[in-house]
């Protein structure tokens, strides 16, 4: 299921590509900021590899985008739940 979502996002600009582009942050800023390597700032751009759930908080707190809005495929994880107990 992974496979999918990799595949739909890459079809689309990622949002974590959208805010490089709209911040005018280079690759090597967002080397030193996320302290990982151009390779994978390259990657979470594409698709290719998905942002780690245990980094999702952090990249959210820095660049304001809705931990849904970097990992789509895991949106039921981040579902708040209506209503009463299931």
């Amino acid at each position: 299921m992974a496979e999918c979502a990799t595949l739909q996002i890459m079809k689309h600009q990622t949002a974590f590509a959208q805010y490089r582009k709209t911040s005018g942050k280079t690759l090597a800023e967002c080397e030193r900021i996320f302290d990982v390597d151009k390779t994978t700032i390259l990657r979470w751009e594409k698709g290719t590899t998905l942002i780690p759930v245990k980094r999702l908080a952090e990249i959210e707190r820095v660049t304001g985008i809705a931990r849904h809005a970097l990992r789509p495929d895991l949106v039921a994880m981040f579902a708040k739940p209506m209503g009463g107990r299931a």
